[in-house]
């Protein structure tokens, strides 16, 4: 690279970085942008010599960033529809990082509120929640009737709730209505 391309691309870096920035912002998930933006600017640089200059400079820079916003979104879309495969075959995609922080986050409260429930609701929690037996095998565990362990169930997803509620911690609609019945 010449100087005089390495002084373009340093203009046109200093220049439109925040208007690059702010069209990539305005089209790509938060978590994506900046990794966008430098794709952006790597394509400049290596295409410096095809850069125009005066007026056409921005938009020259516009385009650069459609197109790279438009291989992030077909990349998205497979990816969606790869897990969307995979599910149907029973597969699990695996989770983002971030997703899997804020399913940690959730659990961590879900057990704190636990911590505070009686042994008896907690242990029909285990036994739904962690283990996924249904009402019929949780009553063949703690011998009971099938609706008396639905009762329970029921009714330690209430406290549940109610921990949640006396902490003043959000409850997802899902909860309050105490899941499966």
């Amino acid at each position: 690279m010449t100087q005089s391309e390495a002084a373009l691309f340093r203009h046109l870096y200093e220049s439109y970085y925040r208007h690059v920035f702010a069209y990539c912002h305005r089209r790509a998930n938060a978590d994506s942008v900046d990794d966008l933006v430098a794709d952006v600017f790597l394509t400049v640089w290596r295409r410096i010599a095809d850069a125009p200059t005066g007026e056409a400079e921005l938009g020259w820079l516009y385009r650069i960033a459609y197109h790279h916003a438009g291989n992030l979104w077909r990349g998205a879309s497979r990816q969606k529809k790869l897990g969307e495969r995979l599910e149907s075959i029973g597969i699990q995609a695996v989770p983002l990082v971030q997703d899997q922080v804020v399913v940690r986050e959730e659990v961590r409260e879900v057990l704190v509120a636990a911590q505070n429930l009686r042994e008896r609701d907690v242990e029909i929690l285990r036994l739904s929640l962690w283990e996924h037996l249904s009402s019929e095998d949780i009553a063949g565990v703690l011998d009971i009737t099938p609706n008396a362990a639905k009762q329970r169930l029921h009714r330690a997803r209430k406290n549940l709730v109610s921990e949640f509620e006396r902490t003043n911690r959000p409850v997802a609609p899902a909860v309050q209505k105490g899941g499966e019945q």
